[in-house]
């Protein structure tokens, strides 16, 4: 079985190349992608130019390595494009994925963990580095104390949640995936499953589609993607913090699929 890799690019460059050779010797390598830091910050400029500089280097038997470009910081941007690359991959392609996390953001490790959660074959690694702290003064130099009082003083962010799903390694059926993306269309609720019935095109004075549309809301509230809410008339109905996110991964690759059906994977 062939196999892809995914690979984050930060400000490592030989972790990498280590990794990479690590896994030729043991897997079939079929695909490489590197993803890079879109932002226009040093950062992103660390990261743009190691992978153009990685694509080099770890172009063999003839085949580039495809880049794709991420914000790092926003989980929901890495898991709706992580999504979608690895389910082409999984599901289409049928081949084993492995993704290196070595060098990210703890948002960016948080979407992928979560991806690699929701299909099997997915593999994730790090590459160690072989010097710890090698950027760290040492403990008894007249830098040291300068370096240790700024790292510990630096203040943080609102907290961001990781979401996961309230399911593992299960497939939604279409009809599960349709009904989350034209809830997210619509602001992320329906007043009622009638009002969804109609979004989703068909007749809500129909018994059978009104049982069908019953279970469709039970799996998906069962699996953590929706919640129900009950007021005075009737049953509304809203994406939970993950169903959006989901949601918005599955917009997103299905937009990607009409792009293009036959290109190896189209440009992000």
């Amino acid at each position: 079985m062939m196999a892809t890799f995914i690979c984050f690019v930060g400000h490592d460059f030989m972790r990498i190349v280590d990794g990479i050779n690590y896994w030729k010797g043991k897997e079939v390598i079929d695909d490489i992608f590197l993803v890079q830091d879109r932002k226009k910050d040093k950062y992103g400029h660390a990261s743009r130019f190691n992978a153009k500089e990685l694509q080099k280097v770890l172009t063999f038997a003839g085949k580039e390595p495809y880049i794709i470009s991420v914000n790092p910081q926003s989980y929901e941007d890495v898991f709706s494009v992580m999504y979608s690359v690895v389910r082409r991959e999984v599901e289409d392609l049928g081949r084993r994925v492995y993704i290196d996390a070595t060098s990210t953001t703890k948002e960016a490790y948080g979407a992928v963990v979560t991806v690699a959660l929701m299909f099997q074959g997915v593999r994730l690694y790090i590459v160690p580095p072989a010097e710890r702290g090698w950027y760290v003064p040492d403990v008894n130099s007249p830098e040291f104390q300068s370096w240790f009082n700024k790292v510990r003083s630096v203040r943080g962010l609102q907290p961001q949640e990781i979401f996961l799903p309230g399911f593992r390694l299960e497939k939604l059926s279409y009809e599960e995936e349709k009904v989350l993306m034209i809830l997210d269309g619509k602001g992320g609720g329906a007043d009622s499953i009638k009002t969804l019935i109609k979004w989703y095109g068909e007749d809500p004075r129909d018994s059978r589609v009104k049982n069908k549309f019953s279970r469709l809301i039970n799996k998906l509230v069962s699996k953590g993607l929706l919640v129900e809410d009950t007021g005075a008339r009737a049953k509304a109905i809203r994406l939970t913090d993950f169903g959006r996110v989901y949601a918005k991964a599955l917009r997103y690759h299905y937009t990607q699929k009409r792009k293009d059906e036959t290109a190896p994977y189209p440009a992000i």
